[in-house]
């Protein structure tokens, strides 16, 4: 079945970058493309991660992180900052190798043979077409080596998500990361696990509903859980601190009270509250000295002059 476009349509339309379809269309989610479809909707105004958020229907932690991917393609740029440049060899083509290429690299290179046998025994079964074009791409176009994109596949079969888009999104960040070695793989592999594990340990402590956390997320919950060595009790105390002040859940907030705390070196809700009578007090001494000043020897003092 074809289909075609109906020109009544076009009668209210808008542009969109020719890149978006000809580079980025198999990499890019379906959110991240709903959120530059949202942007190039009304390009005479600014949107906000906030609006977008509400519009899609998706978290504002989402939104920004889907905007970042476009400001990295060069599609969107930051306002009031220069502009990003794009990492090398961020984006993985959409112009793969044709099958005819595939098994003409194959006869010719032991290491695509190699590359691909191993790969068939990794899945369990025989190659699909797509699959083979993007692993010898990701050989011959972007440097990887056999066996930092063997480990790849062996790291999305153990997770369970061994299709062509998570194994491109692997690629993608592995290729930003410039892992060039097994070793750089299994550091990758190593952290990202560790950033799971904190988010789990944030999710809990937050109450949020059972899903797959952003990059933001990830990053966030890394940091304190893992590098700050914040306790469930003190993400505790600062998500109660910014429901208090904000009446929501935000990221941002939350971790400006966590750097806070780790600046001043506290470890346990008993360092806040120390902190917390400290400044009590010292408010009620000031508080004290006003009202023990004497205005009326003040204003005869005043007088006698």
């Amino acid at each position: 079945m074809e289909f075609s476009l109906d020109f009544k349509s076009m009668s209210s339309s808008f542009p969109i970058p020719c890149d978006v379809a000809d580079k980025y269309i198999k990499l890019a989610s379906g959110e991240q493309l709903k959120v530059l479809l949202l942007v190039m909707r009304d390009l005479s105004n600014k949107i906000s991660a906030k609006d977008i958020a509400e519009k899609i229907g998706i978290s504002e932690i989402s939104a920004e992180d889907a905007l970042l991917f476009w400001v990295r393609c060069g599609i969107l740029k930051k306002e009031n900052s220069e502009p990003e440049k794009k990492d090398k060899n961020i984006m993985i083509s959409a112009e793969l190798p044709t099958r005819e290429d595939v098994i003409a690299r194959g006869m010719e290179d032991d290491k695509i043979r190699l590359l691909l046998r191993e790969a068939q025994l990794k899945f369990g079964r025989n190659l699909k077409n797509n699959e083979s074009r993007l692993l010898v791409s990701l050989y011959d176009d972007y440097g990887m080596d056999v066996s930092v994109i063997l480990l790849l596949l062996q790291h999305a079969v153990a997770e369970n998500k061994a299709n062509l888009s998570n194994i491109r999104s692997i690629a993608v960040k592995w290729i930003k990361a410039d892992v060039r070695s097994v070793r750089d793989g299994e550091k990758m592999i190593a952290d990202e696990a560790r950033g799971k594990l904190a988010f789990s340990v944030v999710r809990k402590t937050f109450g949020i509903e059972q899903r797959l956390p952003s990059e933001k997320e990830i990053f966030l919950s890394n940091l304190w859980v893992n590098e700050w060595g914040m306790s469930a009790e003190m993400l505790k105390a600062a998500y109660d601190a910014c429901v208090d002040q904000k009446a929501k859940v935000s990221f941002a907030y939350i971790g400006k009270i966590l750097e806070k705390w780790h600046s001043a070196g506290y470890q346990t809700k008993e360092d806040i509250k120390v902190d917390n009578n400290n400044r009590a007090a010292k408010r009620q001494s000031v508080a004290n000295d006003f009202a023990g000043f004497d205005l009326d020897a003040f204003e005869a003092k005043l007088n006698s002059d």
